[in-house]
């Protein structure tokens, strides 16, 4: 009898082990893929731009060089990978209005807070040079922007970092596979600015598909919050006009232009508001809610002080966070 358990443990160890290495390489051949296809394209560009055919000032075109092999040459092959590993299924759940907006509002202040340690963490690394490249295509006023950043990006990146690992390694524990998918996708962005919100951030849409089974409700929050980031927020701060604020103060503007000017800093002034209660709120949401959060016991629950071995040492894991760090590495020195 005691040899029966001693093998049922054994077996559930290596099950466990097997799913979350072959994650890991899965994870692994995706981020290389992505970056090999892109450093491949913008040679490419390059090579046309020595030539006399500089196509790098066409917006669309660098849209497509930086995202086109993530989401259409790394992820399918990530896709297939994974289509490997057996899947549990589980009947899908309701949220709820008011459960889904008070999940959404923990987002803000977990957005906004990773964000400013992020960058602050950036800077002092790199002593002030490192440099933020999604703010490149968050400026960009293309529709491109809406349809990648907007609708593509939660839409893919919900599959790949929720659905895909928490229905293959959820029956090992949910917190670990929640806390796997989390931290997954904060490598994945490769560069301090956007790992700790991305973290953050990972760690409520994993809990949210975990509850319910149903990906539309971290994709919504996901498409909400990109919508925020990248276009809400940047079409506010181009309504406030640096120069005529100037030119008020000096006296060199009429009362329509005064108007326009102000009524430019009044509507950032109520967005920057807003956000600030929404942040608290949040927060105290946070903190009230902490212990309310439910983890359910799981078919192959893991036992304690197997989670780390298990999941973070095999090869398949190590290749992908190893490679993500030295990403990140070369972000803050490049």
């Amino acid at each position: 009898m005691e040899y029966e358990m001693k093998s049922d443990v054994n077996t559930q160890y290596s099950g466990a082990g097997t799913a979350y290495r072959r994650v890991g390489l899965s994870l692994f051949v995706m981020c290389m893929v992505a970056v090999g296809f892109q450093i491949l394209v913008f040679t490419v560009l390059v090579l046309l731009q020595n030539s006399g055919h500089d196509y790098t000032n066409l917006s669309w075109m660098m849209w497509l060089a930086t995202f086109l092999p993530i989401y259409g040459a790394a992820v399918p092959v990530y896709l297939a990978m994974m289509g490997r590993l057996p899947v549990e299924t589980a009947q899908p759940t309701q949220l709820g209005g008011k459960n889904f907006w008070i999940l959404f509002l923990m987002c803000i202040p977990i957005m906004y807070g990773g964000n400013i340690l992020g960058t602050l963490l950036s800077h002092l690394l790199s002593r002030g040079t490192a440099e933020n490249g999604i703010a490149t295509y968050i400026s960009d006023t293309s529709l491109l922007k809406v349809l990648v950043i907007v609708v593509l990006a939660p839409l893919l990146e919900e599959l790949v970092f929720r659905k895909q690992i928490i229905d293959r390694c959820g029956r090992y524990g949910e917190k670990t596979a929640i806390l796997f998918s989390a931290l997954a996708f904060g490598l994945f962005h490769m560069n301090l600015f956007q790992f700790f919100y991305a973290f953050g951030l990972g760690l409520i849409f994993a809990y949210v598909y975990t509850r319910t089974h149903r990906l539309r409700y971290p994709v919504i929050m996901h498409m909400m919050i990109n919508f925020n980031g990248s276009v809400l927020a940047p079409w506010i701060l181009t309504r406030v006009d640096q120069e005529a604020l100037q030119q008020i103060s000096s006296g060199a503007m009429d009362e329509v232009a005064i108007e326009e000017a102000l009524l430019g800093l009044a509507l950032f002034g109520g967005y920057a508001l807003l956000l600030l209660g929404l942040s608290i709120a949040g927060l105290v949401l946070l903190i009230v809610r902490a212990r309310k959060f439910v983890f359910l016991p799981t078919s192959e629950e893991l036992p304690r002080g197997k989670h780390f071995q298990t999941v973070y040492c095999n090869v398949g894991v190590i290749l992908f966070v190893a490679f993500c760090i030295g990403m990140c590495v070369y972000s803050l020195v490049a």
